[in-house]
């Protein structure tokens, strides 16, 4: 992305991004390039998703951000503080959800999170106001005198959420940090980070749920093969489809009625089409995220696997 050119005279100049990354490779010993050159700017107070399939380089260039892999070429500032360089104050700076981390299995909810804000530096007694107001957001209030080690997968994802807000730092990194819930339970998760960028919070996290980039960012990133193909708001990647109206039915011509999917500039093309082929049941609908990433890779975006079902 183009670096801000100059202010002109009268005008306040531009908010320094929370985010800033230049030139981003992380190459592996055996000549693997997980992260082909990133340039990405994340703008504060609000909500920047990195989208992409499992496997695409979004925990790899997750990781850089938040020092845990130090880049084979690059530069990042977090705050602007050079995170290559001064990688302990940049991490200050960050609440982390990674997307595996072990949990203290004997602890109980409440011993859990009161632990991690003591070693956040928060005093006893604000330590334990914070696990009160987390348990109430996490909806993990009625659990708090459960033992970790007997919660769900789902539950123990929620507790990582809240590990990373406790000491409400200026900058949350969370890595699919809604992997494993359940519908109601994401959109608990979506309305904490909602709430957070509402106190001045900056969140970047990756997903492969196309709704939850769709519903919760304010901008997104899409990553393929290591490199970022398209950063913008929802619309403005949405104008980059040149056929922006799909047309999903079922072909019983070849009887095995398998799941077609084409594309039309116009809804009259895609209507017309119906008519040739005479369809009974189709739908037709604008363009969405996953058209985008077909229209920028050729491939079709991977389906989301099912949520875990217990709370």
């Amino acid at each position: 992305m183009a670096v801000p050119g100059p202010t002109p005279a009268g005008h306040p100049a531009p908010a320094e991004p929370a985010v800033r990354v230049r030139g981003l490779i992380k190459e592996y010993k055996d000549g693997t390039r997980a992260n082909r050159g990133i340039d990405l700017d994340v703008p504060r107070g609000g909500v920047v998703a990195i989208l992409g399939p499992n496997g695409a380089g979004k925990t790899t260039f997750l990781r850089q951000v938040t020092t845990e892999l130090r880049p084979s070429a690059g530069t990042i500032q977090i705050l602007g503080i050079d995170a290559v360089k001064e990688p302990r104050r940049a991490k200050q700076q960050m609440g982390i959800t990674p997307q595996e981390a072990g949990l203290f299995e004997s602890l109980t909810v409440r011993e859990h999170l009161e632990l991690f804000g003591r070693l956040k530096g928060l005093s006893r007694r604000d330590a334990a106001q914070a696990t009160v107001d987390l348990l109430d957001e996490l909806g993990l209030t009625p659990q708090s005198g459960r033992r970790v080690g007997a919660l769900s997968g789902g539950q123990r994802r929620r507790i990582l959420i809240g590990l990373a807000l406790l000491g409400r730092p200026p900058l949350l990194v969370l890595d699919e940090p809604t992997t494993g819930l359940d519908p109601a339970s994401r959109r608990a998760v979506w309305s904490m980070l909602r709430r957070a960028v509402q106190n001045g919070t900056t969140v970047i996290l990756s997903t492969h749920y196309m709704e939850e980039a769709e519903q919760l960012s304010d901008r997104i990133g899409i990553i393929s093969a290591g490199r970022l193909i398209a950063f913008g708001t929802v619309a403005e990647l949405l104008a980059r489809v040149r056929d922006s109206y799909r047309l999903s039915y079922h072909d019983d011509a070849d009887g095995t009625g398998e799941l077609r999917v084409r594309r039309f500039a116009t809804f009259a093309e895609a209507q017309a089409h119906v008519e040739r082929q005479r369809l009974s049941e189709y739908s037709v609908a604008r363009a969405t995220l996953e058209d985008v990433y077909f229209e920028l890779t050729g491939e079709q975006f991977p389906a989301d696997e099912l949520p875990e079902t217990g709370k």
